[in-house]
Protein backbone atom coordinates (compact mmCIF):
# COMPACT_ATOMS: atom_id res chain seq x y z
CA UNK A 1 0.00 0.00 0.00
CA UNK A 2 1.40 3.41 -0.99
CA UNK A 3 0.87 5.56 2.11
CA UNK A 4 2.58 8.61 0.58
CA UNK A 5 0.05 8.57 -2.25
CA UNK A 6 -2.83 8.14 0.21
CA UNK A 7 -1.58 11.10 2.29
CA UNK A 8 -1.32 13.22 -0.88
CA UNK A 9 -4.84 12.25 -2.00
CA UNK A 10 -6.27 13.02 1.46
CA UNK A 11 -4.52 16.41 1.49
CA UNK A 12 -5.88 17.23 -1.98
CA UNK A 13 -9.44 16.35 -0.96
CA UNK A 14 -9.19 18.32 2.29
CA UNK A 15 -8.01 21.39 0.33
CA UNK A 16 -10.87 20.98 -2.15
CA UNK A 17 -13.62 23.54 -1.49
CA UNK A 18 -16.36 21.20 -2.75
CA UNK A 19 -15.73 18.90 0.23
CA UNK A 20 -16.97 21.59 2.58
CA UNK A 21 -19.83 22.75 0.36
CA UNK A 22 -21.23 19.21 0.30
CA UNK A 23 -20.69 18.86 4.07
CA UNK A 24 -22.51 22.15 4.71
CA UNK A 25 -25.51 21.14 2.61
CA UNK A 26 -25.72 17.56 3.91
CA UNK A 27 -25.00 18.60 7.53
CA UNK A 28 -27.71 21.25 7.40
CA UNK A 29 -30.20 18.74 6.01
CA UNK A 30 -29.31 16.19 8.71
CA UNK A 31 -29.57 18.79 11.48
CA UNK A 32 -32.78 20.20 10.08
CA UNK A 33 -34.29 16.75 9.98
CA UNK A 34 -33.05 15.57 13.38
CA UNK A 35 -33.30 18.78 15.39
CA UNK A 36 -36.39 20.40 13.86
CA UNK A 37 -38.50 18.13 11.65
CA UNK A 38 -38.58 14.99 13.84
CA UNK A 39 -39.61 16.79 17.06
CA UNK A 40 -42.23 18.77 15.12
CA UNK A 41 -43.66 15.62 13.45
CA UNK A 42 -43.81 13.83 16.82
CA UNK A 43 -45.75 16.74 18.27
CA UNK A 44 -43.25 17.34 21.06
CA UNK A 45 -43.77 21.10 20.98
CA UNK A 46 -41.75 23.90 19.45
CA UNK A 47 -38.55 22.25 18.11
CA UNK A 48 -36.50 25.38 18.74
CA UNK A 49 -37.55 25.46 22.40
CA UNK A 50 -36.59 21.78 22.67
CA UNK A 51 -33.18 22.50 21.11
CA UNK A 52 -32.64 25.43 23.50
CA UNK A 53 -33.57 23.20 26.45
CA UNK A 54 -31.13 20.55 25.20
CA UNK A 55 -28.37 23.18 25.04
CA UNK A 56 -29.15 24.23 28.63
CA UNK A 57 -29.23 20.69 30.03
CA UNK A 58 -26.47 18.95 28.01
CA UNK A 59 -24.53 21.54 25.99
CA UNK A 60 -21.66 19.21 25.06
CA UNK A 61 -24.01 16.54 23.73
CA UNK A 62 -26.05 19.11 21.77
CA UNK A 63 -22.95 20.65 20.18
CA UNK A 64 -21.48 17.21 19.43
CA UNK A 65 -24.66 16.04 17.70
CA UNK A 66 -24.71 19.16 15.50
CA UNK A 67 -20.98 18.87 14.79
CA UNK A 68 -21.27 15.18 13.80
CA UNK A 69 -23.91 16.02 11.21
CA UNK A 70 -21.28 18.17 9.46
CA UNK A 71 -18.22 16.00 10.18
CA UNK A 72 -19.78 12.79 8.84
CA UNK A 73 -20.14 14.04 5.23
CA UNK A 74 -16.56 15.35 5.30
CA UNK A 75 -15.23 11.96 6.42
CA UNK A 76 -17.35 10.04 3.91
CA UNK A 77 -16.38 12.44 1.10
CA UNK A 78 -12.66 12.19 1.85
CA UNK A 79 -12.77 8.41 2.21
CA UNK A 80 -14.78 7.80 -0.96
CA UNK A 81 -12.66 10.17 -3.03
CA UNK A 82 -9.36 8.74 -1.80
CA UNK A 83 -10.51 5.13 -2.15
CA UNK A 84 -11.74 5.72 -5.70
CA UNK A 85 -8.64 7.61 -6.80
CA UNK A 86 -6.34 5.04 -5.15
CA UNK A 87 -8.09 2.16 -6.93
CA UNK A 88 -8.06 3.94 -10.30
CA UNK A 89 -4.49 5.27 -10.04
CA UNK A 90 -3.32 2.74 -12.65
CA UNK A 91 -5.86 4.01 -15.17
CA UNK A 92 -4.90 7.63 -14.42
CA UNK A 93 -1.25 6.74 -14.91
CA UNK A 94 -1.94 5.08 -18.24
CA UNK A 95 -4.13 7.99 -19.32
CA UNK A 96 -1.47 10.61 -18.70
CA UNK A 97 1.42 8.47 -20.02
CA UNK A 98 1.62 10.36 -23.34
CA UNK A 99 2.00 13.66 -21.46
CA UNK A 100 4.69 12.32 -19.10
CA UNK A 101 6.84 10.52 -21.67
CA UNK A 102 9.53 12.83 -23.07
CA UNK A 103 9.85 10.81 -26.29
CA UNK A 104 7.21 11.10 -29.02
CA UNK A 105 3.97 9.20 -28.42
CA UNK A 106 1.06 9.69 -30.79
CA UNK A 107 -2.04 8.09 -32.27
CA UNK A 108 -2.63 8.11 -36.00
CA UNK A 109 -5.40 7.18 -38.40
CA UNK A 110 -4.68 4.59 -41.09
CA UNK A 111 -3.94 7.35 -43.61
CA UNK A 112 -1.13 8.63 -41.35
CA UNK A 113 -2.95 11.72 -40.09
CA UNK A 114 -2.13 12.42 -36.45
CA UNK A 115 -5.19 12.12 -34.23
CA UNK A 116 -3.81 12.53 -30.68
CA UNK A 117 -0.43 13.24 -29.14
CA UNK A 118 1.21 13.91 -25.81
CA UNK A 119 2.37 17.33 -24.59
CA UNK A 120 6.09 16.76 -25.30
CA UNK A 121 5.24 15.31 -28.69
CA UNK A 122 3.05 18.32 -29.53
CA UNK A 123 5.98 20.69 -28.88
CA UNK A 124 8.30 18.64 -31.07
CA UNK A 125 5.80 18.23 -33.89
CA UNK A 126 4.80 21.91 -33.82
CA UNK A 127 8.47 22.91 -34.03
CA UNK A 128 8.97 20.87 -37.23
CA UNK A 129 5.42 21.12 -38.68
CA UNK A 130 4.82 17.37 -38.45
CA UNK A 131 1.18 16.52 -39.10
CA UNK A 132 1.44 12.96 -40.42
CA UNK A 133 3.23 9.83 -39.29
CA UNK A 134 5.01 9.65 -42.64
CA UNK A 135 6.84 12.94 -41.94
CA UNK A 136 8.63 11.48 -38.92
CA UNK A 137 8.68 7.76 -39.72
CA UNK A 138 9.12 7.83 -43.46
CA UNK A 139 6.97 6.13 -46.08
CA UNK A 140 8.72 2.75 -45.81
CA UNK A 141 8.33 2.36 -42.03
CA UNK A 142 4.76 3.65 -42.19
CA UNK A 143 3.86 1.12 -44.88
CA UNK A 144 5.38 -1.65 -42.73
CA UNK A 145 3.28 -0.54 -39.72
CA UNK A 146 0.09 -0.42 -41.80
CA UNK A 147 0.88 -3.88 -43.20
CA UNK A 148 0.91 -5.45 -39.74
CA UNK A 149 -2.40 -6.26 -38.07
CA UNK A 150 -1.00 -6.38 -34.56
CA UNK A 151 1.49 -4.69 -32.29
CA UNK A 152 5.17 -4.79 -33.04
CA UNK A 153 8.50 -3.10 -33.45
CA UNK A 154 9.42 -1.57 -36.76
CA UNK A 155 13.12 -1.08 -36.23
CA UNK A 156 14.58 2.38 -35.96
CA UNK A 157 14.18 5.69 -37.73
CA UNK A 158 16.56 8.61 -37.94
CA UNK A 159 14.84 11.97 -37.53
CA UNK A 160 17.19 14.31 -39.37
CA UNK A 161 15.79 17.57 -37.95
CA UNK A 162 16.67 16.48 -34.41
CA UNK A 163 19.70 14.43 -35.37
CA UNK A 164 18.29 11.57 -33.31
CA UNK A 165 17.49 7.92 -33.84
CA UNK A 166 14.35 6.37 -32.40
CA UNK A 167 13.17 2.82 -31.88
CA UNK A 168 9.66 2.54 -33.33
CA UNK A 169 6.95 0.49 -31.58
CA UNK A 170 3.30 0.46 -32.47
CA UNK A 171 0.01 -1.07 -31.42
CA UNK A 172 -3.42 -0.94 -33.06
CA UNK A 173 -6.36 0.45 -31.12
CA UNK A 174 -9.96 -0.74 -31.01
CA UNK A 175 -11.09 2.16 -33.20
CA UNK A 176 -8.89 1.23 -36.19
CA UNK A 177 -6.15 3.71 -35.32
CA UNK A 178 -2.55 3.05 -34.38
CA UNK A 179 -0.56 4.11 -31.31
CA UNK A 180 3.06 4.86 -32.17
CA UNK A 181 5.78 4.99 -29.50
CA UNK A 182 9.21 6.36 -30.31
CA UNK A 183 12.07 5.78 -27.88
CA UNK A 184 15.14 7.93 -28.39
CA UNK A 185 18.41 6.02 -28.65
CA UNK A 186 21.43 7.43 -26.82
CA UNK A 187 23.75 9.37 -29.09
Amino acid sequence: MDFRLIRRLVAEKIRDRSTYVVAAVVGTLINGYGQVLVPWLRGLGNPFDLLAAEFNERPVLAILSIFLAYAFPVCVGVYSSVATRYKTRRFESVADFPDRKPDPVFRVARDGKIVELGAATRKLFDRYQIDTAQKILGEKVWAEIIGKNGPGNSGTVFFEAEGASYIVSHAPTNDDQINVYLTRLPA
